[in-house]
């Protein structure tokens, strides 16, 4: 069975909007109702799985070195757009800070140019998106189009989390690009608590130069409060590392069962009482 679980550069970078878009205007056969770990059970039948995490970029490494079958697509969003971004449930408190970019852009390096990760820019999904349906059908053939992601509104038919997370079901499109621009505060508190992030806005082609945080220079300094924490728990990050661990050990557990399969003689009987094939 083909996996594709949906990563981002962190919470609020679009993966809810992808993942939907995909569900609905691809033939999935299997797909989370709102957020799956990477090592969620693969169902028995069926051709394709379909699960997103925003927050487990640091997690797939290892599965893709395991699972042939495992492709992740991660979704890249201006971190300054993501940390003034609200979630459906709760529209006065900015959702999550810096946190995860940090993480994101030590992990993505490590990631990048592996064939079957594949790295989608928000703002071109929000603009472009029939363009990046396309992109994603080149990079993952077995796909089969049933509609096209400008047409996803009309055809979706997101979860009660889904929809939480989306705020409404609307055409996609562009209204959040640049939006940070209209919360410098909330960009100056969050450099300050987590340093400088002007490397890595050029890095990913958001920035040319440093020169755009001349904007933030009159700005007065004010506080602010996150719905996620600003810093990543050991608890956290000892749930991530938890996730991982069973995946690998679900893969391993499958490549031995197939190993063993394809091992046994004509007539031995197997644990799901077939009879293995020899070549």
């Amino acid at each position: 069975m083909k996996r594709i679980h949906i990563v981002g550069s962190g919470p609020r970078t679009g993966t809810t909007l992808l993942a939907e878009a995909m569900a609905a205007c691809f033939r999935i056969d299997h797909a989370c109702e709102h957020e799956s770990s990477i090592d969620t059970k693969e169902p028995r039948q069926g051709n394709c799985l379909l699960t997103k995490q925003p927050g487990e970029i640091a997690a797939v490494r290892l599965p893709l070195l395991l699972n042939k079958d495992l492709y992740v697509i991660c979704v890249i969003r201006d971190p300054r757009d993501t940390i003034v971004s609200f979630h459906g449930t709760n529209r006065e408190t900015y959702w999550v800070g810096l946190r995860y970019w940090r993480l994101f852009t030590d992990e993505y390096r490590r990631l990048a140019g592996h064939r079957r990760f594949i790295a989608i820019r928000y703002e071109d999904l929000a603009s472009r998106p029939d363009e990046v349906q396309q992109e994603l059908m080149r990079r993952l053939p077995f796909l089969e189009k049933q509609h096209d992601f400008s047409a996803f509104h009309r055809v979706a038919r997101p979860s009660t989390k889904s929809l939480e997370a989306l705020r409404e079901l609307r055409p996609i499109q562009p209204s959040g690009v640049g939006n940070w621009k209209n919360h410098l505060p909330r960009i100056k508190q969050q450099i300050a608590i987590h340093g400088p992030i002007s490397a890595g806005l050029i890095e990913f082609g958001y920035e040319p130069d440093a020169s755009w945080e001349a904007c933030l220079t009159d700005v007065a300094a004010e506080q602010f409060e996150s719905v996620l924490p600003e810093h990543f728990s050991a608890k956290s990050l000892r749930r991530q590392r938890h996730h991982v661990r069973k995946e690998v050990v679900r893969i391993l557990l499958r490549y031995l069962g197939l190993r063993r399969l394809i091992a046994a003689p004509p007539d031995a009987p197997t644990g799901n009482h077939h009879h293995a094939d020899r070549g």
